[in-house]
């Protein structure tokens, strides 16, 4: 079994590395700064992709800020005031239901409400509240993992000099589990990075000239979508791999920001 595992394994490591080449082979030629920082035309040559960047970090950024600190209340709550066993059971099926709810379903669940009756218009703003109800179940997970992981001495050691539980909270347990939290929230920044149902819905695809968190705007992975699927002349596959490895590049940065911002905060000594 573990040589059958081993095998599996390196199947998967190659077939992986063989469509990150082919991207990178066909999308590396168009990588240019102009590409990066000009917008897009379906016409002719020249067009780039800097407002799906500008997008894609705004909503990103938006819903993480929206969703980390509720997301850390709540669990605070959770672990550390201990609410009873009959709510925090009904709270943890409803998390782990939305969880397992696919993003498409999520994104017109918003389109209704948002869009349908409160008639707000395809836009950034009515995306990052798309992200923001795809990520909330996530920051609550992010959270009390890293909340539980604290050892319990931390508090006991606190609560023996006489600080209460709030002055607990705040001044050992929240530094002590920064750093798991900050690894948290870079991979669910990474997951919004790349999630396109939602937002084909909610942000829309078209992207004007002058920038409006009210106006519409498509993400990097939505443009893929719409690249690879209503066509983009004969450039239309480089294009769509310039984008895909932006991507995956704005992604990378995203981990290792945080995984080196965790580090620093586990180990402050290295």
């Amino acid at each position: 079994m573990h040589h059958l595992a081993f095998f599996v394994m390196l199947g998967a490591v190659l077939v992986m590395a063989g469509l990150l080449l082919d991207v990178v082979r066909e999308g590396l030629p168009h990588l240019t700064w102009q590409f990066l920082t000009s917008a897009p035309k379906e016409r002719g040559e020249g067009g780039g992709i800097g407002p799906e960047i500008v997008n894609t970090i705004v909503m990103v950024g938006g819903a993480m800020i929206v969703t980390a600190p509720l997301g850390l209340l709540v669990g605070m709550s959770q672990v550390e005031w201990r609410p009873p066993h009959a709510v925090v059971s009904v709270f943890d099926q409803v998390r782990a239901t939305w969880l397992s709810i696919p993003s498409v379903v999520l994104g017109f669940l918003v389109y209704r409400v948002a869009i349908a009756w409160w008639h707000w218009p395809l836009s950034v703003v009515t995306g990052v509240l798309a992200l923001c109800v795809m990520n909330w179940p996530m920051m609550v997970s992010v959270a009390v993992t890293a909340l539980r992981n604290v050892p319990a001495t931390y508090r006991e050691a606190s609560w023996a000099l006489g600080a209460t539980r709030s002055q607990t909270v705040r001044r050992v347990v929240l530094p002590a589990a920064l750093g798991e939290l900050i690894n948290g929230w870079g991979w669910a920044m990474a997951r919004l990075a790349g999630e396109s149902a939602a937002l084909i819905m909610t942000a829309g695809l078209n992207v004007s000239t002058h920038w409006s968190a009210w106006g519409p705007g498509e993400t990097l992975a939505v443009y893929i979508w719409y690249v690879r699927t209503e066509g983009y002349g004969a450039r239309g596959s480089g294009v769509a791999a310039a984008t895909a490895l932006t991507l995956m590049l704005l992604i990378a940065l995203i981990l290792w920001v945080s995984g080196r911002l965790s580090d620093w905060r586990q180990h402050p000594g290295r």
